[in-house]
């Protein structure tokens, strides 16, 4: 099979490596746009009066590129170095609460040091700003509250705040989470990609796609858009020719272009085993 021009229809998915072991490490698959960009410095040789005799070619660079429709947890690893970790943590949680009989209670648990668990209460206003704040203490008063975290309650001073407001509580509570730390001194790191696509040819024969790049360095430059818009995960690598090592030992190789038959079968030797 030989084919020489071919349009891409369909950016599948890009899978990810690690370098030494070969391992798995995750997949994008909710592919908005992707881009492989090459450059290559040239230096004119001049002649006499500057005419160009020739030139000299150095420093070819692959760098990939694209966005990913949805946040990827083994994406955002290798941007920061870091890894996700299953632990018990805490977060800061908000609740809306309205006030009866000078009390409310708190969705969860608010957690601190002793006497200081929730650093303060916020009086709604009835346009819906925030008003007169109030902080936690030994007792209830004109500007104070006090909390039980065994019961999650809230106490106000008698007729300090008339039942129905609506006050906005700020507390820390303590969960179970997958946490990723992204360290100061912790950087992104390397792996092996395949980008893998559907194409057509001239005549609309299907075809497979796939873009191997043995070692992509990628940039701890990144965004992640949040909004009104769809979230975006963004990313960019930098293919390394160096040599290789372990199981993507490919020195020198910037990437690999294959092109094969959307049903291409195995290719066996004579001794049935299947060729590599």
């Amino acid at each position: 099979m030989n084919v020489s021009d071919i349009t891409i229809t369909s950016l599948e998915t890009i899978d990810a490596f690690d370098i030494v072991t070969g391992g798995y490490l995750f997949t994008l698959d909710e592919l908005q746009n992707a881009t492989i960009a090459q450059s290559q410095e040239k230096t004119d040789i001049t002649g006499k009066q500057g005419r160009k005799l020739s030139s000299l070619k150095k420093n070819k660079a692959v760098t990939i590129s694209g966005n990913n429709g949805i946040v990827s947890g083994g994406l955002l690893e290798l941007q920061t170095g870091g890894k996700f970790e299953n632990k018990t943590t805490e977060v800061m949680w908000n609740d809306y609460l309205i006030v009866a009989e000078n009390q409310a209670v708190t969705t969860y648990k608010a957690v601190g040091t002793t006497g200081n668990e929730v650093e303060a209460v916020h009086i709604k206003n009835t346009d819906g700003t925030l008003g007169k704040t109030l902080t936690q203490d030994a007792t209830a008063g004109d500007d104070t509250f006090t909390y039980d975290p065994a019961t999650k309650t809230l106490t106000f001073g008698d007729g300090v705040i008339a039942d129905g407001t609506e006050v906005v509580v700020y507390y820390k509570r303590q969960i179970q989470a997958s946490v990723l730390n992204n360290m100061s001194d912790t950087y992104s790191g390397k792996c092996a990609l395949y980008i893998n696509a559907l194409a057509e040819d001239k005549c609309a024969n299907i075809y497979r796609i796939q873009f191997y790049i043995p070692k992509a360095d990628f940039n701890g430059e990144f965004s992640i858009e949040m909004g009104d818009n769809q979230t975006v995960h963004a990313f960019e690598a930098e293919s390394l020719a160096g040599a290789g090592c372990g199981y993507h030992n490919q020195s020198g190789q910037l990437f690999t272009y294959t092109v094969f038959g959307a049903n291409a079968e195995d290719v066996v030797d004579e001794g049935g085993e299947v060729t590599p």
